[in-house]
């Protein structure tokens, strides 16, 4: 998980709610091909939860307040993250993320500056997610299920490749060459995307030069 700035809601959504009988339920697909296409750009084509790689037919558009719960929020787009498919189709006890949520409460939003998403996450040496408010960490790993084992080995491979690029060449670690490594990561790649777990990626190479 990482802080994810919003963009302004699409003008076809803006459009649509001025119809009365406007729901989310009753969406017109160019509405919700356009919604999934900006929160997609917004976030650099990344799962708002796990951080793995989605494409507009591979996501699910996640409400962070439950459209049950909140019905009054089903169409604010503040409220709005694209999502994986969570494991879709296998064992509930695999779901991940949105599919896992469902409707249960989630206490802070990647994307609200307000909850300074950086602030309550770290990672351990084996790449599990953590949060050192109890609440918030038995939800990391019971409502969205982000220490599943494959998501564990999949942020475990991409810390591989990033140990593989400090040691090309030179073979060495230097400050400077760890500090570029974690700007590259920041920034998105010619397809506008970023680089699958790099949350985790930052997270690590920052703990290497404090």
């Amino acid at each position: 998980m990482y802080e994810i700035k919003k963009s302004p809601q699409p003008n076809s959504l803006t459009t649509y709610k001025y119809d009365p009988n406007a729901s989310y339920s009753n969406l017109p697909a160019d509405v919700k091909t356009e919604i999934k296409e900006s929160l997609l750009d917004e976030q650099g084509q990344l799962c708002a939860y796990c951080m793995g790689a989605i494409k507009i037919d591979t996501m699910r558009i996640e409400h962070w307040a439950s459209q049950t719960n909140n019905a009054n929020l089903e169409l604010d787009y503040s409220n709005m993250l694209a999502c994986c498919q969570g494991n879709e189709g296998q064992n509930p006890s695999f779901y991940i993320c949105d599919k896992r949520k469902a409707d249960s409460d989630l206490k802070y939003n990647p994307s609200n500056p307000r909850h300074s998403i950086l602030t309550r996450l770290s990672y351990d040496g084996q790449g599990q997610i953590k949060s050192l408010e109890v609440d918030f960490d038995k939800q990391l790993n019971v409502v969205l299920n982000l220490n599943e084992t494959r998501l564990v080995k999949n942020r475990q491979s991409a810390k591989k490749v990033v140990n593989q690029l400090l040691n090309k060449n030179s073979g060495t670690r230097k400050k400077s060459t760890i500090q570029t490594l974690i700007q590259n990561l920041k920034k998105r790649n010619d397809k506008h995307s970023f680089t699958p777990y790099y949350g985790y990626l930052i997270y690590y190479l920052e703990n290497k030069i404090r």
